[in-house]
């Protein structure tokens, strides 16, 4: 089946998003890719307990699990909580983003290196 046409046009602008983000990265001096790298490196420290909490939890919940649709909820309650947690590390990130005159990153997307 062929894409939505707003499907389409949200393809577009993440695409547009993703090159004006390649191409600000591009443009960084090496002391702003290393005040990007630190300010993401030390958000994953510092949430790594909340991460692996959020990890066992989901496991403890699977384990309860007796039923499809308790599964279904298990992955449901570790998907919304992963998403609190990725928002919050890119909020921090965005602040620095900015601080650096860079597009914010969109929601939805992993934080990586």
């Amino acid at each position: 089946s062929t894409p939505k046409p707003s499907s389409a046009a949200s393809d577009v602008y993440k695409r547009q998003m993703q090159e004006r983000r390649a191409h600000e990265e591009a443009q960084l001096t090496e002391s702003q890719k290393q005040q990007l790298f630190q300010v993401r490196r030390d958000w994953l420290l510092s949430s790594y307990d909340q991460r692996l909490a959020l990890l066992q939890s989901a496991q403890a919940c699977l384990k309860d699990a007796r039923t499809f649709q308790d599964g279904k909820e298990c992955r449901s309650i570790r998907r919304q909580a992963g998403r609190q947690l990725l928002e919050e590390g890119r909020q921090i990130m965005n602040a620095e983003r900015q601080r650096l005159g860079l597009s914010s990153l969109p929601t939805g997307r992993p934080l990586s290196f």
